[in-house]
């Protein structure tokens, strides 16, 4: 090791240039919110909803490969019953929602389709879908707060 003045210097330049470079990060993660995540939220969820597409003939007996959105097919499951539509409406909310209950209604027409579980909201969403065929569906979402007893490696 080098015993002389210049060193030494380069050792304290070295260290102050890391305390500076902590500082600056910690600023930085107090102003961008680099803070844990707070859960799933409805909007996200119910703009997911909304944007996606699927084919006719992989969510309904009909044999037309057309390509529509999931509020089309949602507005027809309301409309006829058919579960297989709901069914996938489920399997999307529970990847989305990683545990946290939710309840969904949809609204088209006179009918109503309700999924979930009634829950205490945390964050909330609803918005009204133009169908294809003509109307528009209203979908409300909630999703609640996780139970206390359920950790995140127990729960999807």
């Amino acid at each position: 090791m080098l015993r002389d003045e210049h060193g030494m210097t380069a050792y304290i330049d070295a260290m102050a240039f890391m305390v500076i470079l902590m500082l600056a990060l910690s600023a930085l993660s107090d102003t961008y919110g680099f803070e844990e995540e707070t859960g799933p939220n409805a909007s996200e969820a119910l703009d997911v909803i909304s944007s996606s597409k699927v084919r006719l003939s992989d969510l309904t007996d009909m044999d037309d490969d057309a390509v529509v959105y999931l509020t089309d097919v949602l507005a027809y499951s309301v409309h006829t019953g058919d579960e297989r539509p709901i069914s996938y409406l489920e399997e999307i909310l529970d990847k989305h929602c990683r545990g946290h209950p939710y309840s969904a209604k949809m609204e088209f027409g006179e009918e109503n389709k309700e999924i979930g579980s009634g829950t205490e909201v945390r964050s909330g969403a609803s918005g009204e879908f133009p169908v294809s065929s003509g109307g528009t569906i209203r979908i409300t979402l909630s999703i609640g707060q996780r139970c206390p007893s359920c950790a995140p490696r127990s729960c999807p």
